[in-house]
């Protein structure tokens, strides 16, 4: 394992991340390292994402969005 060390850290972000590390029982090294995998995991999803060509729905995906509640949670009569 290799350590990595973050300067000039602004004192109310490290009291969130200390506050968020508490509320999860976690260390304050645990949390952020569970909180960069997640930024990383999102930034690499999003990169992938960006490379895939659109999909045509044929209709607005709003608009399917709301046939399917429709379908799942008819309008009571």
């Amino acid at each position: 394992m290799s350590t990595l060390q973050v300067k000039k850290v602004p004192e109310d972000l490290k009291a969130r991340l200390v506050r968020q590390a508490r509320a999860r029982g976690l260390s304050l090294s645990e949390f952020v390292l569970e909180a960069l995998e997640r930024a990383l995991d999102e930034a690499e999803w999003r990169e992938r994402l960006a490379q895939r060509a659109p999909v045509d729905l044929g209709l607005p995906a709003a608009k399917l969005l709301e046939e399917a509640r429709e379908e799942r949670w008819p309008p009571s009569s």
